[in-house]
């Protein structure tokens, strides 16, 4: 059955294991059936052969039509930021939403040195190969699987959901200056939460057979926050070790999730719950980067990218150069 299943998606990219081409299926056709006005002749959804937490929108020139990527890593990604967020919420379950305690949760992450380290090896693999290869195997428990995986999808979602907005607002079609392609993200993010309200509605009913299982995450626009926060984060461990910040056209994160949380503010009841479920993903983000800022401080950088052939990014660009050269 599984092989079956496996082999009905479409191959994007020859190579890429049938699971990842699977994975990209399943976001792509859960966006399609909950947008009635799905463009699905003019976007293509692909795996590129690429490592990291890779996302990227492209237009096709002289056309109307678009081609979505998504590295080989990057649902990957999402899964460890998604469970060890789930774990991180667990040692204080009722102290992290607007009753926050910053203090309580702080203590509770010295107290589980291995979780603490947990989010530090999902980060410096990321950093140092554009893999988990770095990450210890710590799967998933019966009681945190669902959530794992509904934080987890509510991530992709809303990171495929942003691309196709990108698409679908005609985004990068003409010469834009800085201010204006940080604009256009902002247009792709609140497109992108749209998107995910539709999904969750259409696909709360498909987790357990039909029983009903609301997914917050996806609703509110948590899982979004958590995702361009963990990519901050990440951008920050990479930017150490090899020191070579490029241009980007995306606005902070502060910026993106104030705008992200104030969308539904003259919905009081709407907003009060989805302010909650921001607020936690926030406030684990804060808490684990503050408590892993002195391990981030005293880390041999320099004398562990002295040990490596160079920035596996670079070198990603520099193959792609070379292919449009051919």
């Amino acid at each position: 059955m599984d092989r079956k299943r496996l082999s009905s998606v479409p191959t994007t990219s020859e190579g890429v294991a049938r699971t990842t081409e699977f994975g990209l299926e399943h976001l792509r056709s859960a966006i399609a059936a909950a947008l009635p006005d799905f463009d699905s002749d003019k976007v293509f959804f692909a795996v590129e052969p690429k490592a990291g937490p890779f996302i990227s929108t492209v237009n096709v020139p002289m056309t109307d039509e678009t081609i979505i990527t998504v590295g080989t890593h990057f649902t990957r990604y999402c899964g460890l930021i998604a469970r060890a967020y789930i774990r991180t919420i667990n040692l204080n379950i009722f102290g992290v939403g607007v009753d926050f305690d910053e203090a309580g949760l702080r203590r509770r992450l010295r107290q589980n040195p291995d979780l603490l380290l947990y989010w530090w090896h999902i980060f410096i693999s990321y950093a140092l190969t554009g893999t988990h290869i770095l990450t210890p195997f710590k799967p998933s428990t019966r009681g945190e699987w669902a959530p794992m995986e509904q934080m987890a999808f509510a991530m992709e979602i809303f990171a495929l959901a942003h691309e196709y907005g990108h698409h679908r607002l005609r985004h990068g079609r003409g010469i834009a200056d800085e201010a204006q392609a940080k604009q256009e993200e902002f247009e792709a993010d609140l497109f992108a939460l749209k998107a995910c309200e539709r999904v969750e509605a259409a696909e709360r009913y498909r987790w357990f057979a039909a029983l009903e299982l609301p997914n917050p995450y996806l609703s509110t626009g948590a899982g979004g926050v958590l995702l361009l926060g963990s990519l901050e984060m990440f951008r920050k461990v990479k930017d150490k070790l090899f020191k070579n910040r490029r241009f980007d056209s995306h606005p902070n994160y502060a910026q993106r999730t104030s705008k992200i949380k104030n969308r539904s503010m003259l919905e009081p009841a709407k907003h009060a719950s989805a302010l909650d479920f921001i607020a936690s993903a926030e406030n684990i983000l804060r808490c684990v980067q503050l408590e892993l800022a002195p391990m981030m401080e005293s880390f041999p950088y320099d004398r562990l990218v002295d040990g490596l052939p160079g920035d596996w990014e670079v070198a990603q660009m520099a193959t792609d150069s070379y292919r449009g050269s051919r």
